[in-house]
């Protein structure tokens, strides 16, 4: 393997001395890399991207939903269909940027070595590490979005609320992303990934109200599922999509989650790459 120096560069590269383009442009070429290779295979990774969600719907919000006629959220009635969609969100924007960010982001390191490829040219570890991150989070918002258009197509969720949370669940993206790429950094083994998805990922999934206020929980593990990022997510999204209201630390809480992740996950790639 090619060495790569702290600012992410091969020593002695000529390249890496010849040539100089901006940090932006230089994390925009390693998206547009992953975008290059995501539609050389646009059919898989359509199927894989929106099955799931569409999966989820269509056996949750229409199947249970047609069983459950109406929940109250904050003193306000619901649709269990329209609640669903609202949990699918956050929940969709969790699973795929943490399994692309992890296993993704894992392989392309670790089998791949595309980091360290890139990372031979004149852009640095650091825009490599950026622009993955960028995009996790973009994939994970192409299903994210399709929930969204289901959502307003059957008149659950509001337009303009869906419209003003994509920058949010863009954000939260990113936070899930930075999730998966700090699970990668810190596993010797890609089965070692599957420690924090059961422990972490799955109990987010069950407990942090995709599918149930959680107010139904008992104290203790309503505390707990309230100190996950999912929870807060899911509180923003039903915010801006159904018009409940939000607990007043889901917007601190994920602001601070994500600054800690992104930090921690770069950090804990870099030593990756570098030892």
């Amino acid at each position: 393997m090619t060495p790569v120096n702290s600012a992410g560069n091969s020593p002695g590269h000529p390249a890496a001395s010849s040539m100089v383009i901006s940090p932006s442009a230089s994390i925009f070429a390693v998206w547009l890399r992953y975008f290059a290779v995501f539609r050389k295979d646009l059919y898989y990774g359509l199927v894989t991207t929106f099955v799931e969600p569409i999966l989820y719907l269509g056996s949750f919000g229409f199947g249970l939903g047609s069983m459950i006629d109406h929940i109250e959220v904050d003193g306000r009635p619901l649709t269990y269909r329209a609640f669903i969609l609202g949990g699918l969100v956050g929940q969709t924007l969790m699973f795929t940027a943490f399994f692309e960010g992890s296993y993704g982001g894992f392989i392309r390191m670790y089998y791949q070595k595309i980091f360290q490829a890139i990372a031979v040219t004149p852009v640095t570890l650091s825009e490599v590490l950026w622009g993955e991150l960028l995009w996790c989070s973009s994939r994970a918002m192409l299903p994210a979005i399709v929930v969204l258009i289901i959502g307003i197509a059957i008149g659950d969720l509001s337009p303009w609320g869906c419209l003003i949370f994509l920058p949010i669940g863009f954000c939260a993206a990113v936070l899930f992303a930075s999730l998966g790429l700090f699970v990668a950094a810190l596993s010797k083994t890609i089965e070692s990934i599957s420690y924090p998805q059961y422990l972490l990922i799955f109990p987010m999934f069950l407990f942090c109200g995709v599918y149930f206020p959680i107010q139904q929980l008992p104290e203790p593990i309503r505390i707990g599922a309230r100190l996950l990022p999912l929870t807060s997510v899911l509180s923003v999204a039903r915010e801006f999509t159904l018009g409940t209201s939000y607990e007043w630390w889901a917007v601190p809480a994920l602001l601070i989650w994500m600054g800690v992740l992104v930090f921690g996950s770069r950090r804990a790639m870099t030593r990756r790459l570098l030892a």
